[in-house]
């Protein structure tokens, strides 16, 4: 069977798993998300927004809940850094590039402005996947 493919985040739910991400050894309340939002941005959330975004989370599967102190709630990220990187990458490259990686490393390379020394280790990389994979040419 398939893996079950985790829906594309938001840039907002994003920010809240990235929060979440940031005490990655203690489930966060509401209130503990919210104050590691604002303290970048320059017009802060609501406590309710908030809110809104983890039960979204947590209906998406990307987060899970568990009943804290008092009334509160705590969250924590279900899937791992890598299982969001990839559904997300694989989203994108789907919605913008038909599913293939060639392009968007194209667009990377020539757009993003990579230093020599970032494009030689790419190369290296590259040239290191072919090794660990005798019989596969470039």
């Amino acid at each position: 069977m398939a893996k079950k493919k985790e829906p594309p985040l938001t840039r907002l739910e994003l920010e809240v798993v990235q929060a979440l991400w940031s005490a990655p050894d203690e489930p966060l309340t509401v209130r503990d998300v919210l104050d590691r939002l604002n303290r970048s941005r320059k017009k802060p959330l609501a406590y309710t927004t908030v809110q809104t975004i983890l039960t979204i989370l947590k209906n998406k599967g990307v987060v899970r809940s568990q009943a804290g102190a008092g009334r509160a709630h705590t969250f924590r990220v279900r899937p791992s850094r890598e299982e969001i990187t990839t559904s997300m990458v694989r989203d994108l490259l789907q919605r913008l590039f038909g599913g293939r990686a060639r392009p968007l490393l194209q667009h990377l390379v020539q757009h993003e402005q990579l230093s020599p020394a970032e494009i030689q280790e790419l190369r290296e990389w590259i040239e290191g996947r072919f090794d660990d994979n005798p019989g596969k040419s470039p």
